[in-house]
């Protein structure tokens, strides 16, 4: 049968039953027709094709495909379609694609958005019977939507996604808690200094630390933008990710003191005006996925305060990067920066030295020239990153590692037998910084007359002596583990610092309170703090340093610096 319209013409009973109903069962079973050779009543083959077809066919039975044809053409085809992959690459998807083939010669769709199944926290499938089912108002309640949302946005679509609290658990850990800790520390300053955002741009005089961070955001626009436009959710979640890991770890954290200093310091104007920005442009590139998240951010920090600004977040236009404020150099140097900032923490938590005793020098293996040129514009912010006196390139002392190589005996005997001592002599003979390389790459090793596969061979590598090294990615850093007389002074004092700012907070003083301290301390301890003093001063916020008992009325606690018993007392300046 060709058509409902040649069903009608045909049609010798039952038709008045069957019209206005789809061509299913049971209405379809009413209608008979005449045979055309023998002019009885015919029934419906009871047999019918594979659902999937029907399937397949339903984007031209449901948009008037035959009664209104520029209607359909305005719909078809399709955008995008998605649906999960398992079983329906050989069935809907292929059913769509051979329907709109024979009838029209053209794709059915644009794109298509597929992905894996959904399994519980430990890859089982979910069962009612087996209790690991999860109901979405549980969830919601539990969990929130906005975490639920962006767990299932973030995940790799071509793999199972694992559901679970525990899995939440981890999307707040890494990206709603840092967000929101960013964008409370912002409110609560702002507020503290009755900050105005409606400051002209002009009038602002940005640090490299704001330059980098708008160029970081503006990158951040452009590249999620993209990813969303062409069907890649994953990337963009998690490039949204790494640029709050940065946004939080880096921009805030080196930014603190900023927003300490007087209402008057343009470099404070800056900061705000830059945390500003970042935060009212995440929340309008969070929105569609992180709808109520970005929704109380938004109403916050920019409808309540701008009278002609839209209500909604989602009233709001899309942001669109500005290429003028985007610096690759710069944001390629202190992407850098962090990443050396991260192997020269690893490496000082290797050797056990506290973070806050400072240390002579630290040294990094690079891997490109354009990188070498950098490390000038970033010596300052790895000394202060990682508390080291000087920064210098590893290649004037060699390398920061030696690198050995050994054959790979269980392996190679079996394989060799006699020709073994031939590779061992080839081996010595070889560089093996370039034997080592060839390995880490995956490549096979020649040796004269053999082929070495990477596992026939054992790298060892050791760190300079005199240095606690980390590496990754062909990247190094070292610290240099010696201290000197001096940096162990200086180290004492950073901790007495730390152990006032902790007497600070259980004295119940505001974060901008400032204070009068008093030290009780042997002479020793004395005669170092003495000798920093204004940096003392500065980090506690101390209008005076008293080196005696401390007066009437001040919280006093008793600590340890570095084996030296020490009173300390704070109070309220006048």
């Amino acid at each position: 049968m060709g058509s409902e319209t040649e069903l009608k013409e045909r049609a010798v009973e039952g038709w008045d039953q069957f019209e206005g109903h789809s061509p299913h069962r049971p209405w379809i079973d009413a209608v008979k027709i005449a045979c055309v050779v023998c002019d009885a009543k015919v029934s419906r083959i009871p047999d019918v094709g594979n659902p999937w077809l029907d399937a397949g066919i339903v984007s031209f039975s449901t948009l008037g495909y035959r009664s209104d044809k520029e209607h359909w053409n305005d719909w078809y085809p399709a955008d995008w379609i998605s649906e999960s992959f398992p079983g329906q690459f050989r069935n809907w998807f292929y059913s769509l694609i051979a329907m709109s083939a024979a009838l029209e010669n053209k794709e059915p769709a644009k794109a298509v958005f597929s992905y894996a199944l959904m399994r519980d926290e430990s890859g089982a499938e979910m069962h009612k019977s087996r209790g690991n089912a999860i109901w979405f108002e549980d969830a919601a309640d539990k969990m929130g939507v906005d975490t639920m949302r962006w767990l299932y946005s973030r995940q790799n679509p071509s793999n199972n996604l694992n559901f679970g609290y525990g899995p939440g658990d981890d999307v707040r850990r890494r990206f709603l808690i840092p967000l929101w800790n960013v964008y409370s520390f912002f409110v609560t300053y702002a507020n503290l200094d009755d900050w105005d955002p409606s400051t002209p741009d002009a009038a602002i005089e940005r640090s490299e630390l704001d330059r980098w961070l708008l160029s970081e955001l503006n990158r951040l626009v452009g590249r999620v933008t993209d990813y969303l436009e062409t069907w890649r959710p994953m990337e963009a979640m998690r490039a949204i990710e790494e640029f709050i890991d940065g946004l939080s770890n880096w921009y805030v954290r080196r930014s603190r003191r900023r927003f300490w200093r007087s209402e008057s310091d343009a470099d404070k104007q800056a900061a705000y005006a830059t945390l500003y920005t970042a935060l009212t442009t995440l929340s309008r590139l969070l929105a569609p996925v992180t709808p109520f998240l970005s929704e109380e951010m938004y109403r916050n920090l920019v409808a309540r305060v701008e009278a002609t600004a839209p209500d909604s977040v989602h009233l709001s236009d899309w942001p669109k990067a500005d290429e003028s404020v985007i610096d690759d150099d710069l944001s390629d140097s202190v992407n850098l920066a962090r990443r050396l900032a991260s192997l020269g923490r690893s490496a000082r938590a290797s050797s056990r030295l506290k973070v806050r005793q400072p240390l002579a020098e630290l040294l990094v293996d690079l891997r490109t020239d354009r990188e070498r040129g950098f490390l000038t514009l970033i010596e300052d912010q790895l000394k202060e990153e990682l508390n080291v006196k000087a920064v210098r390139d590893a290649r004037g002392q060699g390398g920061l590692l030696s690198v050995s190589v050994l054959p790979n005996l269980p392996v190679l005997g079996p394989k060799y037998g006699r020709d073994l001592q031939k590779i061992r002599q080839a081996i010595d003979s070889a560089n093996p910084s370039e034997l080592a390389g060839a390995s880490n790459r995956g490549e096979q090793i020649v040796l004269g007359e053999f082929t070495l596969e990477p596992g026939e061979i054992l790298v060892e590598q050791s760190g300079l002596e005199g240095f606690a090294v980390s590496v990754d990615g062909g990247y190094a850093a070292g610290v240099r583990t010696e201290l000197t007389p001096e940096l162990e002074a200086e180290g004492a004092v950073r901790e007495l610092v730390h152990s006032v700012q902790n007497l600070r907070k259980s004295a119940g003083l505001e974060i901008s309170d400032r204070i009068n301290l008093f030290v009780e301390a042997p002479d020793e301890l004395v005669m170092h703090l003495r000798a920093h003093e204004t940096y003392v001063r500065g980090e506690t916020l101390a209008d005076k340093l008293d080196y005696g008992v401390a007066t009437t009325g001040a919280h006093i606690e008793d600590i340890d610096v570095n084996g030296m018993k020490t009173r300390l007392g704070v109070v309220r300046s006048s």
